[in-house]
């Protein structure tokens, strides 16, 4: 009945630890989804900020570039008004000589002002002047009462009107003022402006910009085809009451809307526009200007697609973190589990031990004697496990980051092309702040693309062939490869390279594997230090190279100057170091014919001299 009980408990142990595992799975689910979720809502709320802001600065340059256009013909209808030819034309219409009078000047204002054209209207709406007065198409002896302006200007004094011409076809943006009399009003001067000017320049620029008037009909536009209909979709009644004005040309405004649907969401306005061109067609981020003056709306239009895309970049990229950070804690706890459960059967092995060996205390202390002999040697074989393991380890490791290397070097290259073409785009566009980021990201890009190339070339295999190697260039690999620890801790680097260069006969990896270990040998020792400095030199003579590193650190005691190089001796805390670097460094050394030797005065640190022949040299005696 007892081991039934037992294994009832051990099933009920297991159940609840299954339980608790699928509960922590869902947890760490949940987690993940919340993380990438709430990365993606920042991100995408970050770039709509930024859309809308960047948008907000382009209608502001539109709209003055619109203003300063009708702003420099602003002045014509009243100087029509106060003209003396122009007065005399309204007070006698049918005289001929006042009419030709008055086309002369509106002729010769005009070509000096470069409107569109300008006429000048009688009270009852009917053209008696224009600029255009010889032309086929002229304005003269036309009756325009039916068009807004005229109304509007002969009861306020002045208007503003945009129409497409009936009598010439071409759009324009009318302004009127009513020129008045002793008596009265005498008529109308009007000026019309081609707006097609700046239209072209918002075409240039590659926006999707339109503008909308009052009856929410695109007027102005970057795409053609946009132009003359409703922004979004309006009631039918809209186009019966617009018609008569013939604002939009004979055929009036098109009932097919831009965009099928605009509605507001996460603070901003979006669009779906459904077009043949691939450009033009999809779910755009919507910004709009109003312009009270001319009753007038500029809508920009900012497709949304990389807006998404970077926001769904960001939030897989942060699930995919805390799922790693996730997954490393529950690595980490199953080790400590593991390593647990191991000194628990240790201790057990010890207990079992220590009972049977108790019970032949008395009788056998010889065969005690054996046995703690022998606990001295499995400690001693743990402990030289250990170190292998951890050496493993770290093989495994250099291993991963050659390949981390290998793969990091395709994307910085094609980053390396991206930047390339954003600088074209920069440079064509004049945009001085955009190029001096886009430098400084280069500079970062040559910096990992260099970082990466040396560690490939650390971890190639090497051959036996004899090779030699720049001493300079050798100790600015070193230097790039242990860059990060020493500005980690502050540590300040004297090291002038030799000129002219230093050839030495070696292998070049295996002497950044030793000076990347006298490196950061060096910086351990100075990590506590308050001056710390890393002196580096070269020097040449006798047929040899002889690099000097010196260090501020405490330096090394008397009696550990003589077992420094030997395998498993380190001054290092328990677990900081394997004590096989200076010993696979002195070994080699001597393979490539060299010698390696430490001194260390008290109170001044250690200094590490690492003597290799030169390249000729070395020639000459394997020709000898």
């Amino acid at each position: 009945m007892a081991w039934q009980y037992l294994a009832g408990g051990a099933l009920g142990i297991r159940e609840r630890l299954k339980q608790r595992s699928v509960i922590l799975f869902a947890l760490a689910l949940v987690a993940v989804l919340g993380t990438g979720w709430a990365v993606f809502e920042l991100t995408l709320s970050a770039g709509l900020r930024t859309a809308g802001q960047q948008a907000d600065r382009r209608l502001a340059l539109f709209d003055r570039t619109l203003e300063a256009i009708i702003e420099r013909f602003h002045y014509l209808p009243s100087s029509i008004a106060l003209a003396s030819d122009t007065r005399a034309v309204l007070l006698d219409p049918g005289n001929a000589e006042t009419r030709e009078a008055a086309n002369a000047f509106l002729s010769r204002l005009n070509d000096t002002a470069g409107a569109g054209e300008i006429f000048v209207m009688a009270t009852d709406g009917q053209v008696v002047a224009a600029s255009n007065w010889w032309a086929y198409d002229s304005f003269v002896g036309e009756n325009l009462a039916y068009r807004p302006y005229f109304e509007e200007a002969m009861y306020d004094g002045d208007a503003k009107f945009y129409a497409v011409g009936t009598v010439t076809g071409v759009a324009g943006y009318f302004l009127a003022r009513r020129i008045d009399g002793e008596n009265g009003p005498l008529g109308v001067a009007v000026a019309k402006i081609n707006l097609g000017e700046i239209e072209a320049n918002w075409w240039r620029s590659g926006e999707l910009i339109g503008i909308v008037d009052l009856n929410n009909i695109t007027i102005l536009s970057t795409r053609p085809d946009w132009r003359y209909r409703p922004i979004a979709p309006l009631p039918a009644g809209t186009f019966a009451m617009i018609a008569p004005q013939l604002r939009y040309g004979p055929k009036g405004a098109r009932e097919t809307p831009v965009a099928v649907d605009i509605w507001p969401s996460r603070g901003v306005d979006f669009a779906y526009i459904a077009d043949q061109s691939t450009d033009t067609s999809g779910i755009f981020v919507v910004d709009e200007m109003r312009l009270p003056m001319h009753q007038w709306r500029i809508i920009s239009f900012t497709p949304a697609w990389p807006l998404f895309r970077d926001a769904w970049i960001a939030a897989l990229a942060a699930a995919l973190a805390i799922a790693a950070l996730f997954l490393i804690v529950a690595l980490l706890l199953q080790r400590r589990r593991m390593l647990a459960q191991r000194l628990a059967d240790h201790e057990k092995l010890e207990q079992r031990v220590a009972e049977r060996t108790e019970d032949l205390h008395v009788t056998n202390e010889a065969l005690r004697t054996e046995i703690a002999e022998r606990i001295r040697a499995e400690a001693a074989e743990r402990a030289v496990q250990g170190h292998l393991v951890q050496a493993a380890k770290l093989a495994s490791l250099g291993q991963a980051l050659a390949g981390v290397a290998h793969e990091v070097s395709q994307p910085v290259a094609a980053l390396t092309t991206h930047l390339a073409s954003a600088k074209l785009l920069a440079a064509r566009r004049q945009d001085a702040d955009i190029t001096q980021v886009l430098g400084h990201i280069d500079r970062i890009v040559d910096r990992l693309a260099g970082l990466t190339g040396h560690l490939k070339t650390f971890a190639r295999k090497q051959t036996a062939a004899p090779m030699q190697a720049d001493a300079g260039a050798v100790i600015a690999n070193a230097l790039d490869l242990v860059d990060h620890k020493l500005r980690a801790l502050g540590i300040e680097v004297e090291y002038r390279r030799p000129l002219p260069p230093v050839e030495v006969a070696g292998n070049p990896v295996h002497i950044e594997q030793v000076l990347i270990n006298l490196f950061t040998n060096a910086a351990d020792a100075m990590a506590g230090q308050s001056v710390r400095v890393l002196s580096i030199a070269v020097t040449d003579a006798d047929g040899a190279a002889r690099f000097s590193v010196s260090d501020t650190g405490t330096g090394i005691a008397p009696d550990a100057l003589t077992s420094i190089f030997d395998p498993f001796y380190s001054t290092k805390s328990a677990g900081e170091g394997l004590g096989l670097g200076l010993s696979i460094s002195y070994g080699l050394v001597r393979d490539m014919g060299g010698t390696i030797t430490v001194t260390s005065p008290p109170g001044h640190g250690a200094s590490f001299t690492l003597t290799l022949p030169l390249a000729h040299a070395a020639e000459r005696e394997q020709i000898d």
